[in-house]
């Protein structure tokens, strides 16, 4: 019996005062802000503690959860709206006034800046290597081809031929003119005619020269190889020197690149993100020229790449699960003192009844075998010193 109360009065002493024992009794309530503390610093440096958090961080492989997450379309919309509404944002936040004043300034001094050598030969090489110049002379070819076709073409080669035979009588003297009028009473001279066969040849010529033959190579290379060799003339040189100074002085395309700059920005406002990726995804190209579409279908594909990158490649993706460990670990060691703080929010609100529940529920069996064990080990004890007594009173 003593064993049982003892142990009785020990254990409630814990969460109350047993028979109202005022010294040293309502431990727990009395220590509650002890209670509250160690049981925060537990749960920060014990269960979440820097060495655990790591250690379990670098357990996960979330590396197929992000490609998984990822491929979704709807997280590939969301991020690519997201990209593009801040590009349009910059755009949107620009001073196109102002940006034009400062790229028509820019462009008037790099343009009289040009060393007019590399201007020419660096002009002649990007025509050449772009097939500009084969355009150039394509388009030239073509006008010449649709003049010669005309009728009014063959009176005009008529008019030069007789003018030149006019200019070429005049000029060798009285027999030359009486032959000359003798040959055209004859016939033996048709300007007409002579016109309707240099304006047949010329007709030939620019068709050959405006399709893919030899002869529009060989022309081709000709005027390539005269253009180049002209290039290197001191005269033709000062003549685009020439140009090029009075071009920049006057030119002044403040206002045309503002407008240039408005019709960009208008266009790239007004792409419908959602319209565009679905197109883009369904052809995988698109013929657009709207800036907006094509900076659309740019970021896609950069999406689309980077998603490759992330499956196939070993290195990124040993790079990106080394950062993914490392920014969930250091995301869980910043979340530490939050969960102390909700530990000690929690605890802090619950009254001394509510705490003594809290702890006493955990272990209530335990504490019934305490007492238990206390009465059990009294009994031992109390017999035996029972047995000792009655022993050495009967030796007495």
């Amino acid at each position: 019996m003593v064993g049982g109360i003892a142990d009785w009065f020990a254990v409630t002493a814990l969460f109350k005062k047993p028979l109202g024992f005022p010294f040293h009794t309502a431990i727990l309530p009395n220590r509650r802000e002890d209670f509250i503390n160690a049981s925060v610093k537990m749960v920060q440096t014990e269960f979440f503690s820097r060495r655990t958090i790591f250690k379990k961080m670098g357990s996960f492989n979330l590396l197929p959860h992000l490609i998984k997450y990822v491929e979704k379309p709807d997280t590939k919309e969301k991020v690519l709206t997201l990209i593009i509404d801040e590009v349009k944002n910059l755009i949107s936040s620009v001073d196109r006034e102002a940006a034009a004043k400062k790229l028509s300034f820019t462009l008037r001094r790099e343009l009289g800046d040009i060393p007019t050598q590399r201007l020419i030969s660096e002009t002649g090489y990007r025509l050449k290597r772009s097939e500009k110049d084969k355009e150039i002379f394509l388009k030239i070819a073509g006008k010449i081809h649709v003049e010669a076709t005309k009728p009014e073409t063959k009176k005009k080669i008529q008019t030069v031929l007789e003018k030149y035979a006019e200019e070429k009588t005049q000029s060798a003297g009285i027999f030359s003119m009486l032959m000359s009028g003798l040959a055209q009473m004859l016939d033996v001279v048709n300007f007409e005619e002579a016109a309707e066969i240099i304006q047949a040849q010329l007709v030939k010529m620019t068709k050959e020269l405006s399709t893919d033959s030899p002869a529009q190579r060989k022309v081709l290379n000709e005027c390539r190889m005269k253009i180049s060799e002209l290039a290197d003339t001191p005269e033709f040189r000062d003549t685009v020197q020439r140009m090029q100074l009075d071009f920049a002085a006057k030119l002044s395309p403040g206002k045309d690149i503002e407008n240039a700059l408005n019709n960009l920005t208008q266009q790239i406002l007004s792409v419908n993100i959602s319209e565009t990726l679905e197109t883009v995804q369904k052809s995988g190209a698109t013929n657009s020229k709207n800036p907006g579409v094509l900076i659309v279908k740019f970021f896609n594909d950069e999406y689309d790449r980077l998603l490759e990158l992330l499956k196939t490649d070993g290195t990124v993706k040993n790079s990106v699960q080394d950062f993914l460990r490392e920014l969930a670990a250091r995301t869980a060691l910043y979340a530490q003192p939050l969960t102390g703080q909700i530990a000690e929010d929690a605890l802090g609100k619950l009254d001394d009844e509510q705490l003594n529940s809290l702890v006493y529920d955990k272990a209530e069996e335990d504490f019934v075998w305490i007492r238990m064990n206390g009465s059990i080990v009294g009994a031992i004890v109390g017999a035996g010193i029972f047995i000792l007594i009655k022993a050495v009173g009967g030796v007495i």
